[in-house]
């Protein structure tokens, strides 16, 4: 850009950001502004991607110490991009300001507009978000539910490469886990929260740990084991996350009667927890559904199941 063009730039910059949103840049600072380069992408290169990542760079605070009231100038050059250059990813942050009220007056209704303009033109985080809202319908935002077309759209990220990330992917396991939008698969629900586990730590990682631990505890997918449950609880707990450590008391009980803490196990299954050798002894010998009755079967499954991994080893 030659001088005379870049300061006219920075003119209008500082001129239309100061009547849309009453912040005032010195000149420094907006040339400085206009004249950044985001990964090869400059204002005259790609004016669209260039708002977006701009918005980007004062959104996270990068330049919030050169920009007074950042987030506002974050969704102004997320509007620019939007609206004037028509870029998905522009729309798709504007969406998130409107919808999580980051420098302008929330406005759920607007953001669900912006989600869908982006996801038309195929970006994939606006996709996702809006299938997720769609499969329990989002009242804010005058959504309404429509699992069947939320988990389409979540499937459609997928089909086209969109690498499973921890938050989608928990988002198709907890699908297959409810039955929403599919037929209920709690196997395959499992399978798919085992996978968002192994990724790098994250919200979405500690989630699918509790959700692991609750199904480990009901005996949904997996063979009820209160001892797995208290392990993944923990473990989400660890993480971060706050439901799992109200959960941990509670999964942390004696299978017999029910105190905490239950320190002890079964050590023939261990998939059962008691607080004490005489509830151990209580639970084993009960008249109504004693654990003996289940304590082989267990074993057994567990021995076919160490069997069938040597065997595929091998």
């Amino acid at each position: 850009m030659d001088p005379e063009a870049r300061r006219r730039a920075c003119v209008e910059f500082r001129a239309k950001l100061s009547r849309d949103t009453g912040v005032n840049l010195t000149a420094v600072t907006s040339e400085a502004l206009v004249g950044a380069t985001f990964e090869g992408t400059t204002l005259q290169s790609n004016p669209g991607r260039f708002y977006a990542r701009l918005g980007d760079a004062i959104a996270i605070q990068t330049l919030a110490l050169v920009v007074p009231n950042h987030e506002k100038v974050a969704w102004w050059c997320y509007r620019e991009a939007a609206e004037i250059h028509t870029n998905p990813v522009g729309m798709h942050c504007l969406a998130g300001c409107l919808y999580f009220g980051q420098g302008v007056t929330p406005d759920p209704a607007q953001a669900a507009v912006w989600y869908q303009k982006a996801a038309d033109l195929g970006d994939t985080p606006s996709k996702t978000m809006l299938g997720g809202l769609l499969l329990g319908g989002d009242a804010r935002s005058g959504i309404p539910k429509d699992a069947a077309r939320g988990f389409a759209l979540l499937c459609e990220v997928a089909e086209q490469g969109h690498k499973l990330g921890g938050p989608l992917q928990l988002l198709v396991a907890k699908c297959y886990l409810t039955g929403k939008g599919v037929d209920m698969d709690d196997a395959h629900g499992v399978s798919l929260l085992r996978q968002v586990i192994n990724q790098e730590e994250d919200v979405a990682t500690a989630n699918a740990k509790r959700t692991l631990a609750m199904y480990y505890l009901e005996g949904n997918g997996v063979e009820a084991d209160t001892v797995q449950a208290a392990l993944w609880c923990q473990r989400a707990a660890d993480g971060g996350d706050a439901m799992a450590l109200q959960m941990l008391p509670l999964i942390q009980t004696c299978t017999f009667c029910g105190t905490t803490p239950a320190r002890k196990h079964c050590g023939r299954c261990r998939k059962v927890r008691y607080c004490s050798t005489v509830c151990q002894a209580g639970h084993w010998n009960r008249e109504t559904d004693p654990h003996r009755s289940h304590c082989r079967r267990a074993v057994e499954a567990s021995q076919q199941e160490a069997g069938g991994a040597s065997t595929s080893v091998q």
